[in-house]
């Protein structure tokens, strides 16, 4: 087997770039689909597109670890992150997808405002990453750790009042609360998912100071 050393290091940096940009891209059509909600089977289509690059990251990742002689933080924690922001896309890709399927028509707004809190959460967890491969931009990553927490916080209280609502009318319309009950949680599960990417890059911080 072939070991890599110094310039393998930044390949892991750059996947995780790779991965972290691809889940932005995969949020901005989710946050323009919810704000102008038209065209879904295009918009599940190429989200699927930037799933399947994810699969592709996370396969190359997994490949190179037990090429690698030295990484540059622990191979767990490489593991970890690059597995939790493609649980985040995972769930993003299951939420527009549930969309298609259930042929839902009309966007209702907690569903806006978890997918403007997931795009909000994939900008800062991109920001967070590009900052991993200097340790003097770590205090800017702790910061963007704590938007990322803060951001999953605000995506409970949303879901939290989502479902209230939902169930004070279940007795409307029943497929309808079932559907939009999966959705919701779906998208919350995404804010979930990066606030675990971003527990990752805080034991990585501590770790390496």
């Amino acid at each position: 087997m072939r070991l890599s050393f110094l310039p393998t290091e930044v390949k892991f940096f750059d996947y995780f770039d790779q991965a972290s940009k691809n889940l932005v891209e995969a949020a901005t059509l989710l946050k323009n689909l919810a704000e102008d909600y038209h065209d879904v089977n295009e918009v599940q289509a190429q989200i699927t597109e930037l799933e399947h690059r994810g699969d592709f990251i996370v396969h190359e990742v997994t490949n190179l670890l037990p090429k690698t002689l030295i990484t540059p933080i622990d191979a767990d924690d490489i593991q970890r992150l690059i597995f939790t922001i493609d649980d985040s896309l995972d769930a993003l890709h299951a939420a527009v997808t549930r969309l298609s399927i259930y042929k839902v028509t009309e966007i209702k707004k907690p569903a806006r405002r978890l997918a403007g809190l997931i795009l909000e959460g994939a900008n800062e967890l991109n920001q967070a990453i590009e900052g991993l491969r200097d340790k003097n931009t770590y205090n800017l990553v702790k910061e963007r750790i704590v938007q990322i927490n803060t951001i999953e916080n605000n995506g409970d209280r949303v879901l939290e009042d989502a479902l209230r609502n939902l169930v004070a009318r279940r007795g409307d319309d029943l497929f309808e609360f079932i559907i939009w009950k999966e959705i919701y949680e779906l998208l919350e599960h995404t804010t979930d998912c990066m606030e675990d990417a971003g527990d990752v890059i805080q034991r990585v911080l501590i770790a390496n100071v």
